[in-house]
Parts: C-alpha cells; structure tokens; sequence
C-alpha cells in the first residue's frame, strides 16, 4: 500500500473517533462512573461477568479487553479461545471443530501467561509450541483472561501481536466455603456419539490469628472427553490437459486434478486437568501464595484415507461444454491407468503438563516488593502408524465429475473396479514414528514498586527476572517396508483389511459421489494389534535409536530488567496518567543436533556429525501508556511500544520432517533471529450505565525480521527432496481499525430490559514479504481483512442466554493456500431452576458452514472441502 493511503486510512479513522468522541460528549445524560460501581458489582450472571469486564477496562493502563466468569466455574464459552473471539480485533483457528490458537490483529505471535507468568504446552509434529494450545485449558477452572493489545515495560516480553494473561481464581477472593460443578454431555452429528464432560471446583478461606490474617485454599478439576468427526478432500495437485477429445478441445490452460486425497477423520479426546491454589494473608501488608496445575491430554485421530493419482497422459477424453472463462476444470474427465491406494492412519498423542509457583507479596510504607519462583513442564509423546494398499490393476478405469466445481467436491465412478474388493489391492507400505518431545523452564523474578505522596510521578517500578527454558525432540522410525515399488502381494494373513467403517463421507454436500465401501486395514488394530503386527514382519520391539536427523537439544537462558514510571497530572482541566518505560531483556541459546556431512557409509547410509550453535541476542523495548480522561464518561488512550518474538522451537530445530510419497519435506533453522515490531496505537472509549460501551482504535504495527519459508533442492539419504526452511529478512506493516458497542437496554419495559447486545468490526491492512512468487503482495497467514461479531443477550431471574455470530473473511492458510471467508453461529442457553442450580444447552455451529479451500489467487481453483459437525452440548451445573 502507498503511503499516500495509508495516511488517508489513518487520517480519516483519527477524524471519524474525535468525530465520534464529540457527538458522545455532548450527550446530556451522564452515566454513573464504572469506577464508582466495581465494588458493587456481585459477578453472577452474564449481565454482571460483561460490567465486570468492562470497569477492569476502564481502570487499564494499558489498551486491554477482560473477560470474567460469571461466577465461579462459570467461565462463558466452553473454551477460552471461544470467548476471545468476541474480542475486536482477535481472530482464532480450529482443531477438529475446537477452538485451539488465537492471533491478534493478524500476528499469531501471542505470548500467553498464567498469572502473569510463561506458560506453553501441546505439541505439533516439529516441536513443543511456544505458547499455549487453548484446547489445553478448560474454561471451568479460569477466572478470568486479559487481552493486552499494548504493553507496559512490566509486562513479560515474547509476543508482537499481544499478551494473553489467563487467570485463575485467587482463593483470598472467595466469601466462604464454595462448592461450584457442572456436568454436560457433548454430541456431534457427524460423528453421532456422545461424550460426557464435568468440573468441580471447591474452596474455603478460614481467619487466624489476631491481625487479620485468612488463609484460602481452592482446588478445581475438570474433565473432558470428545468423539469427533471431520471429512475433507484435498485436491493436492493437478496436471494440464492438452489436445481434442469427444467432448471438445482443450482450451489454454485447462487442468484436471493430478492427486486426490479423501478421508474422513476422526476420533476422541481426553483431558483432565487439576489446579490447587493456596493464599495466605499474614496481614493487611503481607500474603503468601502457592499456584498448581497438572493437564494430562491424550487424544487418538483414525484415518482412513483413499488416493488415487494420475497424470495428464491418462485423459481419455474430457468434456469442456460448460466451461467459462475462469473456470479451467472440465465438466468430467475421464482417465485410465489410475493409482488407487487406501491408508489407513492413526495418530496417537499423549501430553502431560504441569506447573508450579510460589511467592510473595509485601507492603512496607511507600515501597511494595513480590517475588515469585516458578516452573513448567510438557512432555508429548505421539505414535504415529500408517499403512497403504494399493490396486495391482494395470489398467484402472475413472471418471470425474466436476459439474459442481469449485463449491463442491468432484464425484467419481470407477466403472467395473470393485474397491471393496481386497483381492484387487497389494499391500505396499507399513510405517510407524515415535515422537519425544520435551520443554521446561524454571525462572525467578522479583518486583519492586516505591510510591511517592504528591508530584507527578506516583510510582516507580523496578524488576529482575531470569529463566532457562530448554527443548529436545527426538524421533524413531520404525519402517517395516515402504511405498518404494515393490509390493507384498494381496495376501492378508493377519484379517487386518475390512470395509471402511462410514458409509456417508461427504454427505453434507449435494452431489458429491465417494466409494463409501472401499476396503482398508482396520486403522484401530494399528493400536490394539501393534505388537502382533511387528512380530510377524519381523519387528519384535520398537527401536529406541536416535535418528539423527530429527534430534535436536536447545537451550535458552534469558535475563531481563525493568524500569517505569507511573504518573498522573491535570492538563487543562482533564485528568491525565500513565506510565513510561523500558524492559532490557538479554538472550544466550545453544542448540545441539547432527550435520549430515554429506559423505555416506559403505552401506550408503548418511553420516552424521555432532554440531554445537550458539547465540545471544538483546533488545531494548521501550514502552508508553497515556490515558486522558475527557470527563467520567469519555476517555483517549494513546499507546506506543517496541515488541519482539523469538521463533518457534519447530522453527530453529534443523531436524527435517519428510514426505517420501511427494519428495518434499519441511526443516528448521538454528540461527533465526528474534523479530521486532513497533507499535502505535490510539483509542477512544465512551463507558456509559453498566457495562456499557462503545469504542474506536487505530493501530499500527512496522515489524523488521519476518520469518521467511524459502525452497531448496536437498538430497537426502540417496532420494531428492524439496525442503523448505525459514530464514530472518523481511520487514512489513500492518495497520487497522477496530470498532465496538456494547448496551444493555435496561430502560425497555419487561421483559425487553433483560435485553442487551455485543458488536464490533476489525479491519486489518497488512503489507508483508511474500516467498510465494506468485503472489508479491500478499498477507498474513491467517489473517481476515474484516471480521465482525454480532452477539444478541438476554438476562432475567430465570433464562439467560447468548446468540452470538462471529464472521471472517477469506484469509490465507500458507503462502500457496486460502480460505473462503465465513461465519459461525453458537448459541448457550441457560435456566435458573433455583439460586444454586441451572440447566444449560449449548450448540456450536449451528448453520454448518463447511470450509473451502482453494489455491492462494486463484478462487476457481479448489484445493480443500471440509465438512465440520455441528455440535450440542447439554448439562447441569450446581454453585453453594
């Protein structure tokens, strides 16, 4: 975007707030100040948790949303990332139907807290992430999440798109002996089974002693298990067809499919998780804390996948009547001498987490002191088997039909191939990867805070912290035989290939035509029968060997130092404070792994060497935060910062994880450097009644060291493989608006007073390097350009209840891959049977909006459908 326009976009958003901010004063109404109304606010009930939330953010130093739980264990969605996509500004992704990560205004760097401290977990195939997995945090046992879209220097560093601090509940909060529980069973449509998920929370505080001292202690559980289903089909490639057939010629650029990939997905989930808070007030000036948490989440995916693959030489004949302009697929195509395998897949993930912490808090005169020790822990363990038949026909018949295309998938007719015929496949491919991932950090900080009487400056802050966080991977492959042209015969000594267990994949779509019968080996027995199977192909135990290209040891030792100054002064009459500040944060890596050096054994095999790298890096990130009270009402934010990410764990580990079927394969790069942002924002915000809100915010964001995937040609082990890696380099802007308005119509007549309603609208501009050179602008991955929420409530002594739409536009999924924008519509419904007991109903994705995906400029060139579940959820839930 030229600058030009950009200060058109910026200037015109300045004059629409102040615009805005002057229609908004001049009403002659005044509402009761939200700072005079916290202490009265009893957080129960949906009306009270969005008051509550809005006074926290009203009261802010920084530019930051809240969101509270109703009452304990009565977090609002059923996952925090659920909840955080209301928040203007935020965009999240899904796993198998489930909230899981979150971005904040196009960033997917996102430093996530607990209490206030680092927190990561979960895994993915490459690494431990970074930050947190959401599905791995159960809403039951959060009090409440602060978004901060600016910093402070106190404010622990690690995300360029923002801070997600999750808290849970202090246990000095509670009013007296509380028992809090709920119980739901969980449904999807797809996969047609139901699940049972439960929380219960409990916890009392007792006084001791003569100086009012209280010691609190809660403890939570929660536990969940989720069957689930998705269906997909991936058009992986395809191949240009040329020439004249019966159905006409072939026009410039006309292509049909090369590969198709078909599965439907499914499988369960497990989580419990277990927290234990302990809070001891000696005095008014001095507590003690001790936090705890423990997750263990195992979750197993099947698959059962068909492929079949071909390339042009094999049309027979096509027919091109119905094609328009942009539309290059055929209507149908027919073609011979096609591949057709059958995978069966299972994926196998075990992951434990726990963390620890303790400290202090004190207040001597005009000086305040904390210190704190902490620790985190994840360990992911993932199975991963997988096996193939393929057709020994020489010969094999198909027709596609693609009359539907792009908004629905292509159907098939295999003429007289029988695929639920086992004597017509070979056996051609048996696989199984273990995967040991690992990730801790200890750290230690200690906070200092000195008060003044008068002047400006009200405070000064100060703070130490260090941490050692260190991750290995290591991985075993354990390949029985592989996909390499020979094949094993048709014979099934061990009764593992049965019909595929659905018989209605892809359904959901009119006209879609899939071979529901198609044979395959039973992808539950790659689990329950592992050790059978291993023994009759001649592999009795699993390898325990380190392969060297996928271990890897990495270190990081981190020390930081904070200062800032709290202020508050009157300019012209209007209220003014803040905060200036700055945050040295000093880092030394050393990562361990295995060079191949590109010499081979006498057996062919690669050699590898042992190779040590180190770094160390530092960043200075100073940061402001103005607020300007117009009256009590009406307030201007003005924020500015430098931020910085670290690069993912996946992405520094060198060790390569590979596709032998496509010859491609991703790797990771040791000396990524960290990359920065500095940050602008301005706000208007008008609070008004309770829980009352409307707001305008202009941001923008010049990020240096853009984490670039660029392709190298690599031979690996004797086969050539297209790699791709990430390297520092780029630079880029992103830019934006954020709106919102939030009112409960509390004047309406009953029963319309229990009536309220939740909007706001982002759009984000983004300028950033493109690998892809296709495509020399383009945006972020995973960033919609607009995106709106549309959130009806209502509230009275007996029913409450969310109507909630949340919408985003087409957004990149990779630099080569896009989504079709959509919506999604959740509605949480809740009846008070008395004071302590409720009954709830929950349902997700009510209109179904299946996904589309489709080549990165290109929207009549499909690559991705996507069937998702609706959902339903329906409990009971208990509070004393």
């Amino acid at each position: 975007m030229k600058a030009s326009t950009q200060h058109t976009i910026l200037a015109s958003a300045v004059s629409m707030i102040l615009s805005t901010g002057q229609l908004w004063a001049q009403e002659n109404a005044p509402a009761t100040g939200a700072s005079e109304d916290i202490e009265q606010i009893s957080v129960v009930g949906i009306r009270s948790s969005i008051a509550s939330s809005v006074a926290r953010k009203q009261e802010s130093g920084q530019m930051a949303d809240v969101i509270t739980a109703e009452d304990i264990g009565k977090f609002p969605d059923l996952n925090v990332a659920e909840s955080l996509q209301r928040i203007p500004g935020i965009q999240i992704s899904r796993s198998r139907g489930e909230a899981s990560g979150v971005s904040i205004r196009g960033l997917d760097e996102v430093a996530t807290l607990l209490n206030g401290r680092n927190y990561f977990g979960g895994g993915s195939e490459l690494s431990i992430n970074r930050f947190a997995s959401f599905e791995d945090i159960p809403a039951e046992l959060v009090g409440s999440v602060v978004v901060y879209k600016s910093v402070s220097a106190d404010i622990l560093e690690g995300g360029i798109g923002g801070v997600v601090d999750i808290e849970r509940t202090d246990a000095l909060s509670l009013s007296g002996p509380t028992i809090a529980g709920s119980f739901k069973e969980h449904y999807g449509d797809l996969s047609k089974k139901w699940s049972p998920r439960g929380s219960l929370v409990a916890g009392n505080i007792w006084d001791y002693g003569n100086s009012g001292g209280e010691i609190g202690v809660i403890f939570g559980v929660s536990y969940l298990e989720r069957e689930y289903r998705e269906d997909l089909v991936r058009n992986s490639s395809s191949t240009p067809i040329v020439g004249d057939f019966l159905g006409g010629s072939a026009p410039e650029g006309a292509k049909t499919s090369a590969s198709l990939n078909s599965s439907p997905a499914w499988g369960d989930r497990e989580r419990t998780v277990y927290s234990l808070g302990v809070d001891i007030s000696l005095n008014s000036d001095t507590k003690f804390y001790f936090d705890s948490g423990y997750t263990n989440y195992t979750t197993t995916q099947f698959r059962q996948e068909f492929v079949w693959a071909f390339d042009g030489s094999n049309v027979v004949d096509a027919d091109f009547s119905n094609m328009d302009e942009n539309h290059l697929y055929p209507a149908s195509v027919a073609l011979s001498d096609m591949d057709f395998d059958a995978l069966s897949m299972v994926d196998n993930r075990k992951t434990k987490t726990y963390d620890l912490a303790t400290g202090f808090e004190t207040v001597a005169g005009p000086w305040s002191i904390e210190g704190e020790v902490s620790y985190v822990n994840t360990d992911n363990d993932t199975n991963f088997h997988n096996t193939r038949i393929r057709d020994d026909w020489d010969a094999l018949p198909v027709t596609v039909n693609n009359s539907g295309s792009p908004s629905q998938p292509p159907s098939f007719d295999f003429g007289n191939f029988n695929v639920a015929d086992e004597n017509n496949y070979d056996i051609v491919q048996w696989r199984h990867e273990s995967r040991q991932l690992k990730a801790d950090e200890s750290a230690a900080k200690l906070d200092v805070d000195y008060a003044f009487e008068d002047g400006m400056i009200r405070s000064i802050e100060a703070g130490l912290r260090f941490a050692n966080l260190g991750t290995t991977k290591n991985i075993q492959n354990n390949h029985i035989f592989d996909a390499s042209g020979a094949t094993y015969g048709s014979d099934d000594p061990l009764n593992l290939v049965e019909p595929s267990v659905w018989d209605n994949f892809m359904d959901e779509y009119d006209g879609a035509n899939f071979p529901n019968g198609y044979v395959a080996v039973n992808p539950d027995y790659l689990l329950s029968r592992n050790d059978e199977i291993r023994d009759y192909y001649g592999f009795t135990g699993q390898s325990e060997t380190e392969n060297p290209r996928d271990s890897f040891d990495y270190e990081e030792k981190v020390s930081a130092f904070y200062v800032k100054a709290n202020f508050e002064t009157e300019v012209g009459g209007l209220f003014v404070s803040g905060d200036l500040g700055g945050r040295y944060v000093q880092t030394d890596t050393t990562a361990d792994y295995f060079f191949d050096t590109g010499n081979t054994e006498q057996s062919g095999a690669p050699i590898y060497e042992g190779t040590k790298s180190a770094k160390d890096y530092s960043e200075f990130l100073p940061s402001f935060n103005v607020k300007v009270e117009l009256n009590e009402e009406l307030l201007v934010r003005v924020a500015g910062s430098k931020t910085f990410s670290r690069p993912h764990f996946g992405d520094l580990a060198p060790s390569l994880n590979l596709n032998f079927e496509q010859g491609r394969g991703t790797g990771g790069n040791p000396d990524l450097d960290p990359f920065t942002a500095t940050n602008l924002d301005l706000s208007l915000e008008y609070y008004f009644a309770s829980g009352g809100l409307a707001s305008s915010t202009v941001f923008y964001k010049d990020i240096d060291g853009f984490l670039q995937t660029s392709e190298s040609a690599e031979t690996i082990g004797g086969n050539d493989f297209v790699i791709l890696r990430k390297s520092n380099g780029g630079s880029g802007t992103v830019r934006g608006i954020e709106l919102a308005y939030q009112q409960f119509f509390d004047f309406l007549p009953a029963p319309f007073d229990g009536l309220g309603l939740q909007a706001n609208y982002t759009y984000v501009d983004s300028d950033v390097p493109s690998p892809n050179p296709l495509l020399p602008n383009i945006s972020l991955e995973g960033l919609s350009d607009n995106s709106y929420n549309l959130v009806a409530i209502y509230e009275d002594d007996l029913v409450s209840g969310r109507l909630s739409y949340n919408y985003r536009s087409d957004f990149l999924v990779s630099t080569e891959v896009a989504q079709e924008g959509f919506g999604q519509l959740d509605l949480s419904l809740a009846y008070n049977v008395s004071e302590s007991f409720r009954l709830t109903l929950d349902a997700l994705n009510l209109l179904r909006r299946d996904h589309f995906e489709y080549r990165a400029g290109d929207k009549y060139d499909p690559y991705h459908w996507i069937a998702t579940e609706k959902q339903v959820l329906v409990g009971v839930s208990y509070t004393f």
